[in-house]
């Protein structure tokens, strides 16, 4: 009995080449994504600072929410200031400001848009489309001094609360309250 050995050669055909669809179809690595957002009040707060710094300006003019946000002892960083990103790379920012008896309104302007624009470029890369400087009031630091004075001894002094007496009895009818806001103008 003799074993015959029996080879088979493999089918060529049945054996496909490498084609660059199968290439194009192999997963890829995954690549890892990086994105920075920035807030619109960040914006504000890096313009406000900024701002804050430019030699002309005595203050920054809030509108009646910071005046009224002031009232209730809150520090509004970002008075007079408002940012709207535009798209992931560029913001529009808008500041109004008190210049500063004396000064020229067109130098000031100028330092604006070197130091708030190129501290928001630096610290968060963003590039300033627009903007806007309004000069909304014009005061020597004197005057703005003296008036944030009387504004604070305003807010300082209340107003006496009737005591309540044990002829006050509580009425059927809800009792109804109001409350008067009074704008400074800063």
């Amino acid at each position: 009995m003799t074993e015959e050995l029996k080879t088979t050669e493999p089918d060529v055909t049945a054996i496909e080449p490498a084609s660059a669809d199968a290439e194009v179809n192999a997963p890829e690595p995954l690549t890892p994504v990086y994105k920075l957002t920035i807030a619109d009040n960040v914006v504000e707060k890096i313009a406000a600072r900024a701002a804050a710094r430019i030699d002309g300006i005595v203050a920054m003019k809030g509108n009646l929410f910071s005046t009224i946000q002031e009232g209730f002892g809150a520090n509004t960083l970002t008075k007079g200031v408002s940012a709207d990103l535009l798209d992931d790379n560029t913001a529009r920012v808008e500041l109004d400001v008190i210049l500063e008896y004396g000064k020229s309104a067109v130098d000031v302007f100028d330092q604006v848009k070197d130091v708030v624009v190129g501290d928001l470029q630096s610290m968060t890369g963003l590039l300033v489309s627009e903007l806007d400087v309004n000069v909304v009031d014009v005061m020597s630091r004197e005057e703005y001094g003296h008036k944030k004075g009387e504004d604070k001894k305003a807010k300082d002094v209340a107003p006496a609360m009737p005591e309540a007496t044990e002829a006050d009895e509580p009425s059927a009818e809800p009792q109804k309250t109001s409350a008067t806001v009074v704008s400074t103008g800063l």
